[in-house]
């Protein structure tokens, strides 16, 4: 039951029924389901292990809502820590990594436009972890990955290219592409502009209105 409970809950939040902030009240869910509160909380427990909850004491269990200030912080952060990643490792992408970020951007398009929002998350992720990994500092790889798994959940809840009434055109991937050939040229100048650009369109993206569902419509 947990897992039921935990997969209904969790799809519900990525394919953007329920809203950032919206409460999960236990006595709510266990009357609907029939069910005692103990998976109930476990699996709002495991929600909130991957970011997607937040558990406030005295409170209870909430949809994460991070405040825009928040979002632009963890955004500039990871910009400057990729900014530092990528200008380590300009030197030591081969044509291997190369076949590999081409590989990545074309999984990316086509997952925006069938709009395969976990498909899109892991191409994206993937592409900047090429050249994250050639910088050779363990530690600033490990920032940089926890840092696009914080972001991917910005994407999840506000991305206007994912949802379904908006007219919002994607470009990140054509960004990714321009990001690659400059890496590909070794022109470091280049790349850090392009990046600084890419994630600050990342932001202005991220300002999305939505039709939401309340708990009930979640589990009939």
């Amino acid at each position: 039951m947990k897992a039921l409970i935990y997969h209904h809950l969790k799809d519900a939040i990525l394919s953007r029924q329920l809203p950032p902030g919206k409460q999960l009240v236990e006595n709510e869910i266990s009357t609907m389901l029939q069910v005692s509160r103990t998976p109930i909380r476990s699996a709002i427990n495991l929600l909130a292990e991957e970011g997607l909850v937040d558990i406030k004491p005295n409170k209870g269990a909430f949809v994460t809502n991070p405040t825009r200030e928040e979002i632009v912080q963890a955004y500039d952060l990871r910009k400057r820590l990729e900014i530092m990643a990528a200008s380590m490792a300009v030197r030591h992408l081969n044509a291997n990594d190369f076949i590999t970020m081409e590989e990545c951007i074309q999984m990316e398009k086509e997952a925006i436009f069938s709009r395969n929002i976990k498909g899109y998350l892991q191409a994206n992720q993937d592409f900047h972890m090429v050249y994250t990994k050639k910088c050779g500092n363990p530690f600033l790889i490990d920032f940089i990955e926890k840092l696009i798994n914080q972001t991917a959940i910005y994407l999840i809840l506000f991305d206007m290219v994912f949802d379904k009434e908006s007219s919002a055109r994607p470009y990140g991937y054509k960004e990714h592409w321009e990001i690659m050939e400059f890496f590909r040229e070794r022109k470091l100048e280049k790349i850090i502009s392009s990046l600084e650009r890419h994630f600050d369109h990342a932001v202005e993206s991220l300002q999305i209105q939505h039709e939401y569902k309340d708990l009930k419509g979640i589990f009939q």
